[in-house]
């Protein structure tokens, strides 16, 4: 299985658009949709689609600093979901190891990447300790925040 990220551009955007969650994972993440139209307040906001012998089977964003503030030495993953069919193959593992090799590419500034997760989403919490993700703290909403460096 070939897995690679593509930039999420107008020929793949209905494919990762109609990307699904299990119906018990729904409230882990806003939709796909939701995302990249909130992507468009960030200049600085990278959205890839994750894609496994060519056919789109996941989403991420990121972006370098917060929502509006750029900042080279650190980096944020917004977004990160493989379709509810796709779950359990391997294929987010390897999509977060090229994600943090493309990020890593950005440039020696960038010293740490975080991500957040709902609490309830064990499947995220150890795919991100597999990858020396630690738990740092909560955000106001709830959601679990864990930091890494680069």
């Amino acid at each position: 299985m070939n897995v690679t990220l593509m930039e999420v551009v107008r020929s793949n955007f209905h494919d990762v658009i109609e990307l699904e969650l299990d119906k018990t994972q729904k409230e882990y993440l806003p939709s796909n949709l939701f995302s990249i139209a909130e992507s468009g307040f960030s200049k600085s906001t990278h959205l890839r689609a994750i894609c496994a012998d060519d056919k789109v089977v996941g989403f991420l964003e990121y972006q370098f600093g917060e929502i509006g503030d750029f900042d080279e030495d650190e980096c944020t993953i917004w977004r990160f979901m493989i379709d509810r069919k796709r779950q359990n193959t391997g294929i987010g593992r390897i999509a977060m190891g090229l994600l943090l090799e493309e990020i890593k590419a950005h440039g020696e500034r960038c010293k740490f990447v975080d991500v957040y997760y709902h609490p309830k989403n064990l499947a995220a919490k150890k795919l991100y300790a597999s990858y020396d993700f630690k738990e740092v703290g909560d955000r106001d909403d709830g959601t679990v925040i864990c930091k890494r460096l680069v």
